[in-house]
């Protein structure tokens, strides 16, 4: 359903585009340029205006409407969001052990010439306002 729903938004999406550059501005647009500008015919002066607009409201509902049942489709198929990640985040972050740090102290490495395997820890500057 939600690939057949995908199909048609980008088909749409694509037509409405196209009637959007074929329909005429100020100077003519795309229509004026195969033979748009007549006052005769299916696509003339008014019958262009009429019908590429309806077609445009018609292509900007459809478009509308599978906008939204795709983004509704999308959070009914799974609990994969933000939230979730977050509190997987903060579950795992729980269960790990963390290093006990005394506050307003930093870490550095040691200033040995040996391998750096010991963490010492360096109290941070005091200031007074």
């Amino acid at each position: 359903m939600e690939t057949l729903l995908t199909v048609i938004h980008v088909g749409v999406a694509l037509f409405m585009i196209l009637v959007v550059l074929v329909q005429g501005g100020h100077s003519g647009g795309v229509g004026a340029a195969f033979g748009g500008g007549s006052s005769s015919g299916l696509l003339g002066a008014t019958g262009a205006t009429t019908l590429l607009g309806k077609l445009t409201y018609a292509a900007a509902a459809i478009f509308m409407v599978s906008s939204i049942s795709l983004s509704v489709l999308q959070g009914k198929s799974g609990d994969v969001g933000l939230g979730k990640k977050l509190q997987e985040k903060a579950a795992a972050a729980a269960a790990s052990p963390s290093p006990a740090v005394a506050p307003g102290s930093a870490t550095l490495p040691s200033a040995s010439p040996g391998p750096a395997t010991s963490q010492q820890p360096v109290a941070a500057p005091v200031t007074k306002p």
